[in-house]
């Protein structure tokens, strides 16, 4: 099932690491009522990212939390001695690369420095009310170093210039007293990078609590219009964040980026005790793409639908795969070409690099530049320039997904397919922005072609990474007969080999 972190864990534009939470645990409501008597009073409400001011949120005026606060000192020691702090307010590129030297200094062969600040609001909802809201800030620097093959990481969720030090200064002693690694070659050298369009929206960046506050309230709204006694779970994130990444190459990248997210789950019940679930959700880079309305209503009048679920025999049938089932099965299939499990042995896509691994109907690309793409992006997580690439050709297995290391052991091109998933822990691989190349039918006739079988909308259909073998629930699906969708499943399970 996709809850709500489900949906915050999709590919961001900087580091989803958010440990430091200043939690507002208020009557949203209120909160709302609040920021509006506020700018009664004039008082302005509107965050940007890097705006340093007490923070204004959930009905109440707080004292900027402690961490930020030493975000302006962090600042003021990285400035030159007795110049204004205006002037010469560092960029995280800066820092980034002042880490870089300073593992160099210390004698770390090769280094890359990340560095990344986030801004979220989170409002929640349980049991059909509002929960709570929460901001959070949280920067921090993540730094590798290498010393002949060895790598050191470490990080600090601080940008103080002493943290900043001590954290590439643990990196490079960490490097030198790791085993020699010889298959690790080099970092990626700077190229230039495409530009992406609309990653970062002006309006999202100004919203406040109260904004995403309202998205919650009209969406309880519109659940109990569909059911009174409908029970909602759920809630509304609004995410805002610069990263950069250097590294001692000379790759020197910056960027910032906006996302909103929405999600829900309703459940209805019966005075017979029958139960229906379902969610719904939707998630953009940009106001303008963002619809919030109708989410909580689609989740309801579907839970409605799933009323009366019944058991069905065992048998061997076919499936019918909705969009999120077909995205859940195609695309953990594609991470199995992970170079690195690839690598290890680990994978059940080892050794079938250039051949067919599915019917010749199905093709699948990798479009990381799409303007406004929730998983779009410039340069991967080491600084290579994306490009699109076909993963999948008419049922063959194109490419194994790299990064610079795999690359580099195996001798071939760099895919620039390495991800941070955050300023913590090291370089790992993944892919974003998979679009599957349309078919020539409809659902509606797919399904109508099927005497017997099962349409799943959603079920956990990942394949086991290392056998390729799949077992999985049917969380949400519909018995299939004569060409129609019958009634819903339940308690039901699918496997293949």
């Amino acid at each position: 099932m996709q809850c709500r972190a489900c949906v915050r864990n999709q590919e961001r534009p900087v580091g989803h690491s958010l440990p430091q939470r200043v939690h507002l645990r208020e009557d949203a409501r209120d909160a709302a009522e609040g920021d509006r008597r506020r700018r009664q009073d004039g008082v302005r409400t509107r965050w940007h990212l890097r705006e340093e001011r007490p923070v204004d949120v959930g009905g109440c005026r707080r004292a900027a939390p402690a961490h930020f606060g030493r975000h302006r000192r962090r600042t003021e020691r990285l400035n030159p001695p007795g110049e204004p702090l205006e002037e010469h307010m560092p960029e995280l590129l800066d820092i980034a690369q002042y880490a870089v030297e300073t593992a160099i200094a210390q004698g770390a062969q090769f280094a890359d420095a990340y560095c990344a600040e986030v801004r979220e609001v989170g409002v929640g909802v349980e049991n059909t009310s509002l929960r709570d809201s929460d901001v959070v800030r949280d920067y921090g620097i993540g730094v590798r170093a290498y010393y002949n093959g060895g790598m050191g990481v470490a990080s600090a969720q601080s940008l103080l210039r002493g943290d900043v030090e001590e954290c590439a200064r643990n990196a490079a002693i960490l490097a030198k007293t790791a085993h020699p690694d010889p298959d690790f070659v080099e970092l990626p050298a700077p190229q230039p990078v495409p530009q992406v369009d609309e990653l970062f929206d002006d309006e999202l960046a100004g919203m406040d609590v109260a904004e995403v506050v309202q998205w919650c309230t009209a969406a309880i709204d519109e659940a109990r219009a569909v059911d009174p006694d409908v029970r909602l779970e759920g809630g509304a994130d609004l995410v805002i964040g610069t990263s950069a990444l250097a590294s001692s190459t000379g790759v020197g990248q910056q960027r910032s980026g906006t996302s909103a997210q929405i999600s829900f789950e309703a459940v209805v019940t019966t005075p017979d005790g029958d139960v229906g679930v379902y969610f719904e959700y939707d998630a953009a880079r940009r106001l303008a793409d963002f619809v919030p309305a109708g989410i909580a209503e689609k989740a309801t009048r579907e839970a409605l639908r799933y009323l009366g679920c019944r058991h069905i025999r065992t048998a061997r049938l076919p499936l019918v795969l909705g969009p999120l089932a077909a995205s859940s099965l195609l695309f953990s299939t594609v991470s199995a070409a992970n170079a690195e499990s690839i690598q290890r042995n680990r994978s059940f896509l080892a050794g079938r690099e250039g051949e067919r691994i599915a019917s010749e109907l199905l093709t699948i690309r990798e479009c990381p530049l799409v303007p406004a793409g929730m998983a779009s992006a410039s340069y991967d997580g080491e600084g290579m320039p994306k490009v699109e690439r076909v993963l999948v050709d008419r049922g063959v297995l194109t490419t194994y997904l790299h990064n610079s290391y795999t690359a580099n052991k195996a001798r071939v091109p760099n895919t620039a397919n390495a991800r941070r998933h955050g300023y913590h822990g090291s370089v790992g691989i993944g892919f974003g922005n998979a679009q599957v190349g349309l078919g020539v039918r409809t659902e509606a006739e797919l399904i109508a072609e099927v005497d017997e079988g099962i349409y799943i909308a959603w079920g956990g259909l990942q394949p086991e990474q290392a056998s390729g073998d799949i077992s999985a629930t049917v969380d949400f699906g519909f018995k299939i007969e004569k060409g129609e969708l019958a009634y819903p499943i339940s308690t039901t399970m699918i496997g293949s080999d």
